[in-house]
């Protein structure tokens, strides 16, 4: 599989280049370089969870007897930067591979389909200094990842308190032609959309229900010369008025609106009535906002809680159906959030210095980065030989449990045992409990 060739980044004699860059080998020690990697990544979130005392018990069982004391100062600066140069090398090659991607049969045969989101870490007490959150300590992570192939394409690490907003314009660096982005209400930015679509990339993004639409007036005004009155040219679209004529579960279109009362920029607008289950969930989810985030629930928000309000660039071939089933694919980053807090142990535990807690969660993005690029790789293997659908969380948990063993043994024969064992798991209890293969189906 492509994905081997990830993992054969992480070879030796470049990992010592990058411990002797970066000044994490200076000399010889007790705690060499590969056994420090062996802590790190032989059990995803222990070294965070576990005690020191437990660490260095682990180290005894390889023979590495330390105190306590001196593991704590080998989680240093250069330990940091050490695994960050790992991470962001690694981050790099992914980009020079040949990865298989998931047959998808939408209308449009896009390059890749991009997501963006946010996620928090509630870190201790202690270091809100330096990772301030809306309540203590608190780290955010923005990622945005190709559904199709697995690679990650934009990471940015920030305090918990930040918006998302810059992330949103910071990633459109790395965009291409026929790239589809799928986002949220925290990217909703008119300037944001303009820059994507100059890049002649689509993006599909829930509007928020303070949202000002504009549609052209049927009686338009004009001046005596000829010219448009800019004054009369667009009429309010009032969706308080559109949500009374839709039944739940429909879909309405306006093929092309103007967003925001000074900028009016044209777009596509769908918009989606709610099922009363649906709205069910959603109430819940707005109910739990004002539990967790600070700030005062409009009351046209709760009034249109009804109604989900998608606008696109996406030409008028592409149903507004399919835009509807394409932007639940964005549900895929909330998974692979849940799968790197849960399962891989980002989280952190206990109380612990900055750079420990640091090099715990470099190495976690090391080891997220590899399982999500062979979960995803095995998922079509899985697809294309047995019409079989991996749960990518089942999926994730076992490839993490396993990297390290793969890493140490690519390129040997041992590869292939531990790949063999890996599928026959899988096969027997990874298959996701669902009918079809997603919103839209895949290609045999």
């Amino acid at each position: 599989m492509s994905s081997v060739d990830c993992l054969l980044f992480c070879h030796p004699k470049e990992l010592t280049a990058i411990a002797r860059e970066t000044k994490f080998i200076q000399r010889e020690r007790k705690l060499d370089m590969n056994t420090f990697l062996h802590l790190l990544f032989d059990q995803p979130g222990a070294v965070a969870g576990c005690s020191l005392t437990h660490l260095c018990a682990k180290l005894a069982k390889r023979n590495r007897t330390l105190s306590k004391q001196a593991l704590d100062k080998r989680f240093n600066k250069n330990a940091v930067q050490f695994l960050e140069q790992i991470f962001l090398r690694l981050f790099d090659s992914q980009f020079q591979m040949a990865f298989s991607k998931l047959p998808i049969a939408t209308t449009h045969p896009f390059r890749s389909m991009r997501i963006l989101d946010g996620s928090s870490i509630k870190l201790p007490d202690a270091l809100h200094t330096m990772f301030p959150g809306t309540t203590g300590g608190g780290v955010k992570c923005q990622l945005e990842f190709d559904y199709l192939t697995g690679k990650f394409y934009y990471v940015e690490l920030q305090p918990g308190k930040a918006g998302d907003s810059p992330s949103g314009l910071s990633r459109l660096e790395s965009v291409q032609k026929d790239d589809l982005l799928l986002q949220d209400l925290g990217y909703f930015k008119c300037d944001l959309f303009r820059k994507i679509e100059k890049k002649e990339a689509f993006y599909v993004s829930r509007a928020r229900a303070d949202t000002m639409f504009y549609v052209n007036s049927s009686h338009p005004r004009y001046h005596k010369n000829g010219e448009l009155m800019k004054k009369y040219a667009h009429i309010r679209l009032y969706l308080e008025e559109e949500v009374q004529t839709m039944k739940p579960g429909e879909s309405k279109e306006f093929p092309r609106v103007y967003i925001g009362k000074h900028e009016r920029m044209p777009a596509r607008l769908v918009i989606y009535r709610m099922t009363a289950e649906e709205q069910k969930r959603q109430e819940f989810r707005i109910k739990r906002r004002k539990q967790t985030k600070p700030g005062i629930i409009k009351q046209k928000v709760k009034d249109l809680s009804s109604l989900s309000l998608y606008v696109t660039n996406l030409p008028t071939d592409i149903p507004a159906s399919e835009i509807c089933t394409l932007y639940r694919y964005r549900w895929q980053i909330e998974l692979l959030f849940k799968s790197w807090k849960s399962d891989l142990g980002v989280a952190p535990h206990r109380n612990m210095k900055l750079e420990r807690w640091m090099c715990h969660l470099y190495a976690e993005l090391i080891i997220f980065l590899l399982s999500v690029l062979l979960t995803y790789q095995v998922r079509h293997y899985f697809w294309r030989e047995k019409q079989l659908i991996l749960s990518e969380r089942i999926a994730i948990r076992e490839v993490s449990e396993r990297v390290w063993k793969l890493v140490q043994a690519r390129a040997s024969p041992k590869w292939k045992e531990l790949m063999d064992e890996l599928l026959h798991i899988l096969a027997s209890n990874g298959r996701k409990n669902v009918r079809g293969s997603g919103p839209i189906s895949w290609l045999t």
